[in-house]
């Protein structure tokens, strides 16, 4: 089993990819029972069926991770190796990815799928932000697409010196609320919340607390529970902030969350901050204890995998095995098939490039 370089980080894995596919449970299965009238229940359904939030904290994830095993490499080896950097990102990424796509390939050929040229177009040269729309096969490669776009540049970036990429950091977090009040009074049809300049915060927001590690560390650490506590709760009810303030004749407050967004905006990803440093970094209670099951760890080892594979098992064909509840374990059937003999091989290969 490939264990990651900080605890917790599959554990948090596994919850992002559970909140993903239940999402996407919720919409094509259509569950015709109603919680209205239960407002805490609504409160928990929509948390846990909130497919953004879940993307975000991947996002996150993978900003702090990357930034973390740049700086090691600057401080190992007193320079960083682009060459070895797009290769390692190559390696991780690509071959599960386009061994989905072939498979589409194939299906499509026997007749049993059917994916618009457009659509093969972005979803082959990681631009799927661009028409994530047109139909559901490919759809979730947005996610990639707007990380790949990021990791071009950002070992770039990184090699200008400590100053400039944390300006970077604070820039593009700073850029997005921007573009949200923009397409907000002046909508653009190819950019909307899937868009990598709509969500490329998450991931300079992951970036940043890695810059800031240390120091964010020594701040939390002081009230630990405070804060972390205080972010879930945040981060639960702040989808009902804007309701809560049209309850109270507040509405006019409302505007705030055009540029910050909700759960998956400026706020939230700070949130999520807090809460992923509380993870990793925090008392090892049984909040850490939980992220660190043997079942935790197993989920987020496979979330990539089951990322790349839901979308045609969670779907809107009749066919037997897509239907609920045996998708679920066809699903983890399939991804566990395309870890350990498509994405396990590559990333033994991949470690021969690390620093």
């Amino acid at each position: 089993m490939v264990k990651t370089i900080f605890p917790s980080i599959n554990g948090l894995r596994a919850i992002s990819i559970l909140i993903v596919i239940v999402y996407h449970l919720s919409l094509m299965q259509k569950p015709q029972a109603t919680v209205d009238h239960n407002f805490f229940l609504t409160a928990v359904i929509e948390f846990f069926t909130d497919g953004h939030l879940g993307v975000n904290i991947f996002f996150l994830l993978s900003g702090f991770l990357i930034t973390s095993l740049l700086l090691w490499e600057e401080v190992e080896t007193k320079e960083i190796s682009l060459k070895k950097f797009y290769i390692r990102r190559f390696l991780r990424i690509t071959p599960a990815y386009y061994f989905l796509l072939l498979v589409y390939f194939a299906l499509q050929q026997l007749h049993f799928i059917s994916i618009a040229p457009s659509s093969w177009l972005t979803a082959l040269t990681y631009t799927k932000y661009l028409n994530w729309q047109n139909e559901w096969l490919t759809s979730h490669a947005w996610t990639l697409s707007v990380e790949e776009n990021f990791y071009l540049f950002w070992p770039l970036i990184f090699l200008t010196g400590p100053k400039l990429r944390k300006w970077l950091c604070v820039f593009l977090i700073a850029a997005v609320p921007m573009v949200r009040t923009f397409i907000y009074h002046h909508p653009v049809s190819w950019i909307d919340e899937l868009s990598l300049f709509t969500r490329i915060d998450a991931i300079a927001t992951g970036c940043l607390f890695a810059l800031y590690k240390d120091e964010m560390i020594e701040r939390l650490s002081k009230h630990w529970k405070i804060y972390f506590y205080g972010a879930l709760v945040l981060l639960f009810f702040l989808r009902f902030i804007p309701q809560g303030f049209t309850y109270i004749g507040l509405d006019k407050l409302n505007v705030l969350f055009i540029p910050l967004g909700l759960t998956h905006g400026t706020l939230a990803n700070f949130l999520i901050g807090v809460i992923f440093f509380f993870s990793v970094f925090g008392p090892q209670g049984l909040w850490f204890k939980f992220l660190n099951l043997k079942v935790m760890d197993f989920i987020g080892m496979l979330s990539y995998s089951l990322y790349l594979w839901q979308q045609i098992l969670v779907s809107e064909s009749r066919i037997w095995f897509t239907q609920f509840p045996q998708n679920i374990f066809f699903l983890f059937v399939v991804a566990s098939c395309s870890y350990y003999f498509i994405e396990k091989p590559f990333l033994k290969l991949k470690s021969r490039f690390s620093a």
